[in-house]
């Protein structure tokens, strides 16, 4: 697997090019994250869902669990970032109909497509700030390999590898 971006910003940090949000749409499991504030409660399988609309924006459907084996769902959408001219299919921001995800659903926050696999089964979001990261892949299970090249070139982006947690770890 060759981790390959080009696209380059004053922030330094790279995007995925070209990205296909057709391709991107989907389930997608979280196989680790660096720990975050709206998070905090989410223990065990943690998935989000892109659905495209005619619109131009995605919706998205997140679901965790918390301590308490409850099941934590929140709706919103995704779109590609205003900020940017021209606009980059891999420079998204979301935001969400729940206050538990953190800011109200009038903030739109970065969401960044950092890294997707020529196959789209596995995929890096991250932060421009590289507060926030998350990878992700099709499949329930963890493929291993896949994370382990996510977290050496998260590594090489500047993000805080040390701090990741695997899903279901807790902090």
């Amino acid at each position: 697997m060759q981790l390959l971006a080009t696209k380059r910003e004053s922030s330094q940090l790279l995007t995925h090019p070209d990205l296909d949000l057709g391709r991107y749409a989907g389930l997608w499991h979280e196989y680790a994250r660096l720990p975050n504030g709206y998070q905090a409660g989410c223990i065990g399988e943690v998935t989000a869902e892109y659905i495209p609309r005619d619109d131009g924006v995605m919706g998205v459907r997140f679901r965790c669990m918390n301590p308490d084996c409850e099941i934590l769902s929140a709706e919103g959408e995704v779109r590609p970032s205003r900020r940017f001219e021209p606009q980059d299919s891999s420079k998204l921001e979301i935001r969400f109909n729940s206050d538990w995800l953190s800011a109200p659903s009038s903030v739109w926050r970065d969401h960044w497509v950092l890294y997707v696999d020529p196959d789209y089964r596995h995929a890096m979001i991250g932060t421009p700030d590289r507060r926030c990261l998350w990878m992700l892949g099709r499949d329930p299970v963890p493929d291993r390999l896949a994370l382990q090249h996510m977290l050496r070139y998260a590594a090489q982006l500047g993000f805080s590898v040390n701090r990741v947690l695997r899903t279901g770890e807790t902090g």
